[in-house]
């Protein structure tokens, strides 16, 4: 099948700030399962009125640092991710999925494969992000907005 180009275009990224820690617990034997971190991940969508084409996607991420830490990594990381969107005959409704369901998407893949780079030198490897439940996520910020 031929493709057909996306209206909507990654344009590249801005890391706003970054935390990796290793924790290594008092024990002889670590048990290491870093599917069991407890993540808390947080986007907004920031847009310019005066680039109507353009936008942001700030993604904040805290995995593995709050409550009880699991022995390996403890990572915070803020990072946008800028997308333009190409065409200007699209309707509104268009707009705003390749803005909330699309971009947000993009967003979090790109993410997992820049937290994968970036852990890759330490000491536990590369940190792999799960995979995540899209429906539950954009229901929760959802709730998160409405009750603000």
């Amino acid at each position: 099948m031929k493709i057909q180009n996306s209206p909507l275009q990654y344009q590249g990224s801005l890391l706003n700030s970054l935390s990796i820690k290793q924790f290594i617990p008092k024990q002889d034997k670590i048990s290491l399962s870093m599917s069991d971190y407890a993540i808390d991940l947080n986007f907004d969508i920031l847009e310019n009125a005066n680039q109507v084409n353009e936008f942001m996607v700030r993604i904040e991420i805290g995995i593995n640092n709050k409550g009880k830490k699991i022995p390996g990594y403890v990572i915070s990381l803020k990072i946008d991710y800028l997308f333009q969107i190409t065409s200007d005959d699209l309707d509104e409704a268009t707009i705003n999925n390749l803005k909330s369901m699309s971009a947000i998407s993009i967003a979090i893949a790109r993410l997992r494969s820049d937290l994968e780079h970036i852990t890759q030198p330490y000491q536990f490897g590369a940190y792999s992000l799960p995979s995540i439940d899209m429906q539950d996520l954009f229901a929760q910020k959802k709730a998160l907005i409405n009750n603000l």
